[in-house]
This record gives structure tokens, sequence and C-alpha cells, in this order.
């Protein structure tokens, strides 16, 4: 994962910044209901579950978007900081916070009905890494996965890609569904949707895998 990403999330100015975010800023406050309907039309696909993990959970901010559709649930975050905002935020969830790296799952295999992950594909350069990250995923749920991959043919990359020569930005961390089919299917998995959060202003697509 890209350090400074991960340092900024476990200061506790970056988890403090985190936790206001998406309500200070009014695009975000937008993207955030239009991201609640995206996450309902997955867990419609994926019907109720006994039991969901987030990771990274961050503070809670898509709690409220999946709890209709678990009766038990696990937040884990890397960061202490972003889990004690969670824990002010949504105090029913106190017992079931723990830290945990979504490289290395400190949980057993098939642990939980389904494994949520949002937001955290887009920060993670090193291939075999987004391999590990999406296997430890799969590896922990016994039915189903849902979690976010920014498409690499979205027209939010299409256009940074054709603005790259002139801005000099980075490359942008994506994925083709083709591509995420491929996987999935080497470690017995299928992608059973891949709903865009938006096709004109974001390239992060929602992933429904189901176990084979």
């Amino acid at each position: 994962m890209e350090p400074h990403v991960l340092e900024k999330y476990k200061s506790h100015a970056g988890a403090a910044s985190f936790n206001v975010k998406y309500e200070r800023e009014w695009h975000k406050r937008v993207s955030t209901r239009w991201e609640y309907g995206v996450i309902a039309a997955c867990f419609r696909i994926a019907g109720p579950q006994e039991t969901i993990l987030d990771l990274p959970s961050g503070c809670g901010r898509l709690f409220g978007a999946y709890r209709a559709y678990g009766k038990k649930f696990y937040a884990m975050d890397v960061s202490h900081e972003m889990l004690k905002f969670a824990r002010e935020n949504f105090p029913e969830l106190k017992e079931s916070l723990s830290v945990g790296s979504a490289f290395q799952m400190p949980l057993r295999d098939g642990a939980v009905d389904c494994a949520f992950s949002a937001r955290l594909f887009h920060h993670v350069p090193d291939p075999r890494e987004r391999e590990q990250y999406i296997r430890e995923l799969c590896r922990v749920s016994r039915k189903w996965v849902v979690f976010t991959y920014f498409h690499t043919w979205s027209l939010k990359n299409i256009l940074r890609m054709m603005r790259r020569p002139f801005n000099r930005k980075k490359k942008k961390v994506t994925m083709t569904t083709a591509e995420l089919r491929e996987l999935a299917r080497k470690i017995g998995w299928e992608v059973a949707a891949s709903i865009p959060l938006s096709r004109l202003a974001s390239g992060h697509h929602y992933a429904v895998l189901r176990k084979c």
C-alpha cells in the first residue's frame, strides 16, 4: 500500500480529517448517497448475511449502507485512530472493532459470510499485493465478497490517461473486468456483478464475487 496514504490514515489528524470529509464537502455528500444505492444493489444480489466483515472500516462511513443486510458485523482497520472514531460514531460496533491488515487478515478461513471492502484497491500499486488483498478477502469469506476497484476503461480513467502527457500525473491503479474475472477463476470464485459507482463522475466499480 502507498506508504504516505497509510501514514496519513494512521495519524490522529488524518483520521480526524477523514471522519468529517464526506460530510464537510457537498460533492462527497452526493457521492455517499449514490454509493449507498450501489451498495444496496450489491447486497440485493448477495442477499441477507449472517456475518459481514468491513475492512478497511475507517470511521464507519459505509456501515449504514449494509447494516440492513447483516445480523452480526466485524469492523477492522489498520489504523487505531480510525477505529476510535468508528467507536464514537457507532457505539453498537464497539465489541466488533479490531486492528488488522487487509493483506494478512487475523481471521481463519471462512470466518464470515461476506467480506466487504471499499476504496482500498486504488491505493495498492504493487500487483502482487493487489492479488494478495483479493485472495485474503476470498479466503476469510464463506460465500460472498463485495469490494471496489478502479476500472481501466472507465470514462474517468480514459480522460486521465489522455491528460497525462500534459499534466504528468501518475497512472491510476486500475483493473479491467476481464482481469478480475480471470483472477477470481484462479482462486475458485466468480464475478456475479461489477457495478459502476458513476459512469461519468467516478472510475470506481463495486464488484460482487461469489464462491463457486
